[in-house]
């Protein structure tokens, strides 16, 4: 560690972290995916509130928070997901902006609702960049998820401050939503026209197959488009299988697919999306046409 650098260590890692900024782009052409912050909107605000360049890099853990020690004093914020925020014995609701000191104890709880919770700090998480980015990737970065005993660094806060300040309300919209914005996928046009109002009528749940590379629906769709050639796919994209299954592409995703692209997601669909969770019920909107 250098010694302009701060560090926060890794007392219980949760159920799954990853370093995320905006993503890797332009290097499609070698099959690395994009990757980045699932949840952008989360992302975005925690660094907007610590007024941070929107690209540095945050902690994002998915359904179990974890503890964390922070070495040296630092300013931080959770985001995302409601959790219960506790540092040392003092609670603070998210989307709230804390100074945290030297040896001081950070807690997050379980979700209450939505799936995905970011750990923001002043000046943004330390990690190596590779490619343009620090987002995780297996094969790409030299880390793939949070481990206990692992530190991260960051550049510490000059001094330790005993009030917190900047908070803003959380926005129970993103957990709630149920409706995502969509525009037609590439494959559309092909489609039955019947079929595809069907497919904007209808509700979806999530299966229990989902992660940082997609999430598969529930529910079959009746499938009467042809094979594709190997096309790019995109997050957001919403390809159909043979056997009529539903699958949304998220921040991991692969570059390029062969299945149909029926639909695209918006970015801020995608960003609601990533806080379902199992079971959880959607539906599609036509929000425009190409």
């Amino acid at each position: 560690m250098k010694k302009s650098e701060g560090n926060m260590e890794v007392i219980k890692a949760g159920f799954y972290g990853t370093i995320q900024d905006l993503g890797r782009f332009g290097y499609a052409h070698w099959g690395i995916p994009a990757a980045g912050a699932m949840d952008e909107q989360s992302y975005l605000l925690a660094n907007h509130l610590l007024q941070n360049d929107p690209s540095d890099a945050c902690l994002e853990l998915t359904m179990v928070g974890g503890e964390f020690r922070f070495h040296h004093p630092a300013t931080i914020i959770i985001t995302g997901a409601p959790v219960k925020v506790q540092v040392n014995d003092q609670e603070y609701s998210i989307n709230h902006v804390i100074n945290v000191g030297a040896g001081d104890k950070l807690r997050l709880s379980p979700v209450k609702k939505g799936c995905r919770i970011y750990l923001g700090v002043q000046g943004g998480f330390q990690t190596e960049k590779i490619l343009g980015s620090k987002s995780w990737y297996n094969g790409i970065t030299k880390n793939a998820r949070l481990e206990k005993g692992m530190t991260l660094p960051y550049l510490p806060s000059p001094k330790a401050h005993s009030a917190s300040h900047a908070k803003v309300a959380v926005d129970d919209a993103l957990f709630e939503e149920e409706t995502l914005a969509v525009y037609p996928g590439a494959e559309a046009a092909e489609m039955d026209e019947g079929l595809f109002e069907q497919l904007l009528a209808r509700d979806f749940h999530l299966s229990a197959k989902q992660n940082r590379m997609g999430i598969q629906l529930e529910e079959k769709f009746e499938n009467n488009l042809k094979e594709i050639l190997t096309a790019p796919v995109y997050p957001g994209t919403v390809q159909l299988t043979p056997g009529g299954k539903l699958v949304v592409l998220m921040k991991d995703a692969q570059v390029t697919g062969g299945y149909p692209r029926i639909l695209q997601l918006s970015q801020q669909a995608i960003s609601c999306l990533s806080q379902k969770k199992q079971g959880d019920k959607i539906r599609f909107k036509l929000i425009d046409k190409w």
